[in-house]
């Protein structure tokens, strides 16, 4: 089966008056925040509060609140491989903006570049640079932060192999520093930034011509639109590719594209991919999942991994 969520509360908060000295503190939270809205599938209950962290010491602060509520926090970048349960998620939401979406170019080929920056955006300022060695990431939804822990990429090349070193938070000191990247284990979709604050990173680039890197970014994004789902609700690819396998093609070997659930629909385009359609819960896109993964075992047995990262709650809890 899919990965159960795992509860993202294992504390109870001191009170039950957090969200409102939340809100004294940091006017800018949001209260009872559907997530839905801050994610490219379009799913997702309430964050019982969401905030926006545009500095690092805006940032410590609301670390320092959660800890002495003992209040859960989760970092959300721009929600692109990200399925959160209808029920919502506990505690503080916290994205980063400001000055976490700085891109600082220096002299050299290589960029600083803050966790909340788009991906986008990264590779557009590269590419308008003559900076090159982003353009595998064209076309990829997300932010930098993002990008970084699940070594995001596709088959002509991932992040990992650009950055030389990764500015993270230590969680028990609040302190900022950086981390070489021959510290971290970046692989296929992973890295060792899992559970870790990141704060951003800095990628080695090369000097190209601007003419022949926008004209590669213009045909990678192309080749996106041709063969998967761009226009829709999707997370992009929902399973890992199994060694030596295309995950689309077991799917779409399994007779299984253009199959729905409720508002969930596996792709006609592209099988690895799960569209909402039409008002999707998450609860759609799990058995809709969990239909491609017994399916494809069924008939070859091989186990599906879940590339997409599921959290929250199944179901609001009860007000007490």
């Amino acid at each position: 089966m899919p990965s159960r969520p795992r509860p993202s509360l294992s504390k109870k908060p001191h009170s039950a008056g957090w969200p409102r000295e939340l809100s004294r503190l940091f006017p800018q939270a949001r209260l009872d925040e559907p997530l839905s809205r801050h994610t490219t599938f379009r799913i997702g209950g309430p964050a019982d509060a969401y905030v926006v962290a545009d500095s690092l010491s805006a940032l410590r602060s609301l670390l320092r609140f959660a800890r002495r509520e003992r209040v859960p926090v989760f970092l959300l970048g721009l929600g692109s491989k990200l399925l959160v349960m209808d029920g919502g998620v506990r505690g503080v939401v916290v994205r980063l903006g400001g000055e976490f979406c700085r891109l600082d170019f220096g002299r050299g080929a290589s960029v600083r570049a803050g966790a909340g920056a788009p991906l986008a955006r990264l590779l557009g300022e590269c590419a308008g640079r003559g900076l090159s060695g982003a353009e595998p990431l064209a076309g990829i939804p997300g932010s930098v932060g993002g990008a970084l822990v699940m070594n995001a990429g596709t088959s002509e090349g991932d992040i990992g192999g650009l950055v030389r070193s990764v500015k993270v938070l230590e969680a028990r000191t609040l302190r900022a520093r950086a981390l070489p990247a021959s510290r971290l284990r970046f692989g296929y979709r992973s890295s060792g930034l899992r559970g870790r604050i990141v704060l951003g990173a800095t990628l080695g680039l090369r000097r190209g011509s601007k003419v022949d890197i926008i004209e590669r970014v213009k045909k990678l994004q192309e080749k996106r639109r041709r063969t998967q789902p761009v226009r829709s609700f999707t997370v992009g690819s929902i399973f890992k590719n199994p060694p030596g396998q295309s995950a689309a093609k077991l799917i779409q070997d399994a007779g299984l594209k253009g199959t729905a659930r409720g508002g969930a629909r596996i792709s006609r385009l592209h099988a690895n991919f799960i569209e909402n359609f039409k008002r999707a819960r998450a609860s759609d896109v799990l058995r809709l999942a969990e239909t491609a993964r017994r399916e494809v075992r069924r008939r070859t047995g091989i186990e599906l991994e879940l590339e997409m990262r599921v959290v929250g709650e199944k179901k609001v809890p009860r007000q007490s």
